[in-house]
Formats: C-alpha cells, sequence, structure tokens
C-alpha cells in the first residue's frame, strides 16, 4: 500500500507572524509570482476578495487601472486560490477591478494553496504596505484575524507596523456606520475625521459627519465639533440626573435626544420601571 505524499504541515502562529511582519513581503512574493506558472481564468470564474469585498474602490481609480491594462496589459498577474469550481481573488484587486471595467474577459492568476489565516495575512501586508493604504480595508482585515483567530492587539500592532493604540483606534472605527465607512473609502472623510467620530454615541455620528462634510472641516476643526457636541450636559446636568436615575452609569444630551447607559440589562429594568412609576404618578 502506497503511503503517498505526506502532508504539508500548517504553518504556526509564529511562523506566520513572522514572515508577514517582514517590510516588503508582498514585493517579494509578486517577483515570485512574476516566475511561477499562470494560467487564463475566465473573469466571470473570478470571485472578489470575501473579507474586503464591501471596501469601495473610487471609481477614478478603477478607469485608471482600466486605461493602463488597456493599453500596456497585465504586469503582474492575480494571485487567487480555488474555491469548489471557481476563484477567489487574494492580491491585485485593483487590478482586477480594473479589468472587469475594461472587459477583459480571461486574467492571468497564479493560484496558491492557502487558508483563511493566511489569506487574511497576505491581504494584511498588502494594505500595509500601500502608500495609500486603505484604513476601512486594513480595520476589517484586523477585525476578521481577531474575530476568527483570535490575534491580539499586540499581535495586530506588531503586523502592521503600527502602535496599539492606532489599532485600537482602528476597530473602533470598524463601528461606525457604513454609511461613514464608505465615506472614508471614497476619501470624503479622512482616518482623523473617522477616529474623531467614533468617540460619538452612534446616534449622533451621522449628523456630526455631514455637518464635517458640509463645512469642509479640517481634522483639528472635527474634533473641536466632536467635543462639543459631547459637552450638551454640564457637569452638574449630568450629576443631577444621574442622582435622579440611580440605576444609569452614563448621560449624555445630543440636539434631539438624550441617551441614558447601563451597565447590565437589570439596571436597564430598573430606570425603565422608575419611569413608568412616575408617569404613573
Amino acid at each position: 500500500m502506497s503511503k503517498g505524499k505526506p502532508k504539508k504541515a500548517m504553518p504556526s502562529l509564529s511562523d506566520l507572524i513572522e514572515r508577514f511582519s517582514q517590510e516588503d513581503v508582498i514585493a517579494v512574493m509578486e517577483k515570485e509570482y512574476q516566475s511561477a506558472p499562470t494560467k487564463l481564468i475566465p473573469s466571470s470564474l473570478i470571485d472578489d476578495t470575501s473579507f474586503i469585498k464591501d471596501v469601495l474602490v473610487p471609481e477614478s481609480t478603477i478607469e485608471t487601472f482600466a486605461s493602463g491594462l488597456k493599453e500596456k496589459g497585465f504586469y503582474n498577474p492575480l494571485v487567487v486560490r480555488n474555491r469548489g469550481d471557481r476563484y477567489e481573488l487574494i492580491l491585485g484587486r485593483k487590478r482586477f477591478l480594473g479589468a472587469k471595467r475594461a472587459g477583459i474577459l480571461s486574467l492571468p492568476c497564479v493560484i496558491v494553496n492557502v487558508g483563511d489565516e493566511e489569506e487574511l495575512l497576505m491581504l494584511l501586508a498588502d494594505t500595509r504596505d500601500q502608500r495609500d493604504t486603505n484604513v476601512v480595508e486594513l480595520g476589517l482585515i484586523c477585525l476578521a484575524l481577531q474575530e476568527k483567530f483570535g490575534y491580539t492587539q499586540k499581535t495586530l500592532a506588531d503586523l502592521t507596523h503600527q502602535s496599539r493604540s492606532q489599532i485600537t483606534n482602528i476597530l473602533r472605527i470598524m463601528k461606525l456606520p457604513s454609511e461613514i465607512r464608505n465615506d472614508i473609502c471614497l476619501g470624503a472623510l479622512s482616518y482623523g475625521h473617522a477616529k474623531a467620530l467614533a468617540s460619538l454615541p452612534s446616534e449622533a455620528v451621522s449628523e456630526c459627519a455631514q455637518k464635517i462634510k458640509e463645512g469642509n472641516l479640517s481634522v483639528r476643526d472635527a474634533e473641536a465639533l466632536v467635543r462639543a457636541g459631547r459637552k450638551l450636559i454640564t457637569p452638574k446636568q449630568e450629576k443631577a440626573l444621574l442622582a435622579k436615575y440611580p440605576a444609569a452609569s452614563e448621560v449624555s444630551i445630543q440636539a434631539k435626544s438624550v441617551t441614558f447607559r447601563f451597565q447590565s440589562p437589570k439596571d436597564k429594568e430598573k430606570f425603565v420601571l422608575k419611569l413608568l412609576k412616575s408617569k404613573n404618578k
């Protein structure tokens, strides 16, 4: 009975981190892929990268890549992996979107055999090493590594060559509404704007973002706007409201709403019961 080929050992977390924390790892990979065997794959069989497919790319960028590919063709193949009878894109997303816009029907691809974790690390290194790093793209990849594979903020900081506090801020930005994240992707809001907005209560974010865009506010001005929005309640008012409703742990006042926050569902229930009793008096 033939023993067959031994299974390839899965790389350990430390091996992956050591490899993907290096500078210019994607540039090294792309040199390898340039000499690797390529396969022409119909564009209709290639699906966008699942982890970042919702990240918007500006129309101008797609058009630039489409024009370049029509004129000069592919200088580097796409990197894909098998997904049943289809393929999932890993590297070369802007080229892929540009090729689709240009109507190119068959795309040169290198097929690699990697799992979700290694794909995410390839995407992380690629996004990190770009000059115009998209913070939403980086955040979605970090979030997936954290939730799917248990990566800590310290490990993510090491991989992205950023401080742990920067990773904390990036992950907070991922909690912003999708329309705000889209504005960041398209350049209507910057990372600094987004970081300021992430400190607001959720119900105040959209209104504040609209003011930033309409006024074309700088990051400093946006931070001042956010501070003003968070100080619609004075310390004396806050103390009085929390004394009246001790079940609440925090209270904030926006232009059209008052928000109470609680440490537990039980505290929230106490608060609601007190409100009902006051109403029935």
